[in-house]
């Protein structure tokens, strides 16, 4: 698969789920950028790989923990030398247009990362539970699971909505 077609293919979703991520359109693009050096040094290894749309979530993911490992080394090192907390770092996701799947999003940022991860890569990406296990490289039950528990606590957040 060349370059093209896999941007092509995955450039926008992966953009997507980069910005939830990172809370940053601009670094979002960078670890972007950095995941497509990655698939270009890949080459012919592309052959291995079963099941493509988890393998790029998965390089974009770690490209994105790389840059969350940097960010707060950053901040480490601000805060050492001004001696101050400072506010938190992560902008939030913006929601799409739609209302019911914009309360959805809303109401996921009380959930724990790991839920909130995947109840975005389930629901906005499509991606099944077997995938996000490849992502987030964990067992398909354990992605399920999370899940699962992510819907239940977002039912009980809405309380009478439907």
């Amino acid at each position: 698969m060349n370059l093209e077609e896999l941007y092509s293919r995955h450039g926008e979703r992966l953009f997507r789920y980069l910005v939830f991520r990172l809370g940053s359109a601009e670094d979002a693009e960078d670890a972007l950028q950095e995941a497509f050096c990655r698939f270009a040094r890949y080459g012919l290894r592309w052959r291995f790989v079963r099941d493509p749309q988890a393998f790029v979530f998965r390089v974009a993911r770690n490209e994105a923990n790389r840059s969350l490992r940097r960010r707060l080394r950053r901040r480490e090192e601000e805060r050492t030398m001004a001696h101050d907390d400072g506010p938190g770092f992560a902008a939030p996701f913006l929601p799409p247009e739609d209302k019911e799947l914009a309360w959805v999003l809303s109401a996921a940022e009380k959930l724990p990362a790991e839920q909130k991860e995947i109840v975005f890569l389930k629901i906005l990406e499509g991606l099944t539970f077997k995938e996000i296990g490849a992502v987030c490289e964990i067992p398909l039950n354990t992605a399920a699971s999370r899940y699962r528990l992510a819907i239940a606590r977002l039912r009980e957040a809405a309380g009478g909505r439907p």
